[in-house]
């Protein structure tokens, strides 16, 4: 009955997301932490550390007892970075992302330079878990301040989750919605989040040391993206992972540059593909990912997390 009703959740919702055309705030979309990203950001069943709260914040609900803090900085493309904190203390959360759009020129209506400018954009969040029986659920409270030259704009969201384990079985299954809020103003002109409905399985193969995960994804400003990802951790403290997600043709295209003549070349190539790795050592975890974006170069994510 479960799976049926994040079934019906799931197709009623999709239609009405996809709706919108267009959203501001697109930071909110760069994921959270290496270990998810590695895997492809198919994670809305998994959600068990402290990244997770990013994926489906009713992970949080789980059984897992101690504190956690975690560091993560990107250095994306053309120049851009995001850095991310993260502090877990069960069943609650508190976050800061922070984006930075690096250097830009700017240019007066005469196309006469004006001077360098960069834009800046900055969410707190905080994070709750709830038992309901069986099932898990979750929320977050998002504060947005975004900032260009010298405009501003704050908006206010939340996102919400379910997540089911079955007992006695490596099996679970998870929906969220995310960023769910006002409009984003800046002057006279006013811009949607980027609402997104996840639904998620999961299967977590304990003997065999392997996790694999599924989600589907429906942002309300781009097509349905299917997402697969998996983490092995056979290897003595060492974590080994790899996801993929689906492509349009026409992004596809245009990120590598396909059929314009500057067709990108080595791993950038490899666009909707993830690799990633972990180590461990203690209570210190230190991740990485890479995530391939065609013609503009590839990503890299780091993230450290402690548990005390």
């Amino acid at each position: 009955m479960r799976s049926i009703l994040l079934a019906v959740i799931l197709t009623t919702q999709a239609g009405w997301l996809y709706a919108a055309r267009s959203s501001s705030a697109q930071f909110l979309n760069l994921g959270s932490g290496a270990r998810a990203l590695g895997m492809g950001e198919a994670f809305t069943a998994v959600a068990d550390d402290v990244s997770g709260v990013y994926y489906n914040p009713a992970g949080l609900a789980g059984a897992a007892a101690g504190r956690e803090f975690l560091f993560s900085h990107a250095w994306h493309v053309q120049d851009t970075s995001l850095s991310q904190l993260s502090y877990m203390a069960r069943p609650y959360v508190y976050s800061v992302t922070y984006f930075s759009a690096g250097k830009m020129e700017g240019r007066n209506p005469d196309q006469t330079l004006s001077g360098d400018f960069t834009a800046q954009d900055l969410a707190l969040g905080v994070s709750r878990g709830f038992r309901l029986g069986p099932l898990m659920a979750g929320i977050t409270g998002k504060a947005i301040s975004q900032r260009i030259k010298t405009s501003g704009a704050t908006s206010f969201a939340a996102d919400l989750g379910l997540l089911y384990r079955f007992e006695g079985s490596p099996y679970s299954i998870g929906a969220s919605l995310a960023n769910f809020g006002t409009r984003v103003k800046f002057k006279d002109e006013s811009f949607p989040l980027p609402l997104k409905l996840r639904a998620g399985a999961a299967a977590a193969f304990k003997q065999q040391k392997l996790l694999l995960a599924l989600d589907g994804e429906f942002p309300n400003d781009a097509p349905a993206v299917a997402r697969l990802g998996a983490e092995y951790t056979g290897i003595e403290s060492l974590a080994l992972r790899a996801g993929y997600r689906t492509v349009t043709g026409r992004q596809g295209d245009a990120l590598t540059g396909s059929g314009f003549g500057d067709e990108a070349g080595g791993v950038s190539s490899l666009y909707g593909f993830f690799a990633g790795l972990g180590f461990s050592y203690g209570k210190f975890t230190l991740d990485y990912a890479l995530l391939p974006y065609g013609d503009l170069g590839s990503a890299h994510r780091f993230s450290l997390a402690v548990k005390f």
